[in-house]
């Protein structure tokens, strides 16, 4: 199954980009529940909290192909997502996944318009810090999306200059049933990085484990609230 490139054109700039996915009315809302702006490198991991760690997590292997697992953070807006970290410091790349509920204005809205009016609202994050300085010369590669049953999947590819070094970017974004996935990567700019299936296959994986984490999930609580029925008193019969 291959990504469908939004447009004809495989080379966009980023006007462009965010014009085609701006048709849909959504608002940036879509994406905030979760940090977007922040790079990986300046997100601490493993931070501690008083919250229990994420299911997903025990899920998660330690090695992805390429990447090590290094922690996860909980975002600090109370709406319980979090983030998940993979890394190869050698390589120097870094993935950076993201597990966040919808914002509730958004609720409404069908599944294809929440994948790429999120993917909208973090190519504005990163346009934004562009032009505050934080990178120079990033430009969009390709942006496309692919369909797999009844779920979308928007990928986005950009090069940008972040230190004076030259930089690949790739953004994942899907949804399940009122919760955001969404995974950026980053490494340095070379032929091998621009052309390897890997991070496909990463996104993948990743977006496969973390919807068979939601459904689990959702049959517990379903479980849980049927439990909690059956032996609740009838105060109507007084049994």
């Amino acid at each position: 199954m291959h990504y469908q490139a939004f447009q004809r054109e495989t080379t966009m700039r980023l006007t462009a980009t965010l014009a085609l996915i701006g048709s849909l009315t959504i608002t940036t809302a879509c994406a905030t529940t979760a940090p977007i702006v922040n790079e990986p490198e300046a997100q601490p991991i493993s931070k501690p909290t008083s919250q229990p760690e994420p299911t997903l997590i025990a899920e998660l292997p330690e090695t992805i192909d390429s990447f090590e697992y290094e922690g996860f953070k909980y975002f600090e807006d109370g709406s319980g997502g979090f983030s998940v970290r993979y890394a190869n410091s050698k390589k120097k790349r870094m993935a950076d996944f993201y597990v966040y509920p919808v914002a509730e204005e958004n609720t409404n809205l069908e599944h294809s318009q929440l994948v790429l009016g999120s993917t909208r609202a973090t190519l504005m994050a990163i346009s934004e810090a562009t032009q505050q300085g934080h990178y120079a010369n990033f430009n969009v590669v390709n942006a496309a999306t692919r369909a797999s049953g009844l779920r979308t999947t928007a990928r986005v590819q950009a090069t940008y200059l972040r230190q004076n070094l030259a930089s690949y970017t790739l953004v994942y974004q899907t949804e399940h049933q009122g919760t955001l996935l969404k995974i950026r990567l980053s490494m340095p700019d070379n032929e091998h990085n621009r052309t390897t299936e890997e991070w496909d296959k990463f996104a993948d994986q990743m977006f496969t484990k973390a919807i068979k984490n939601l459904e689990a999930s959702k049959l517990t609580a379903s479980a849980n609230n049927t439990e909690e029925s059956v032996t609740q008193p009838d105060t109507q019969t007084g049994s």
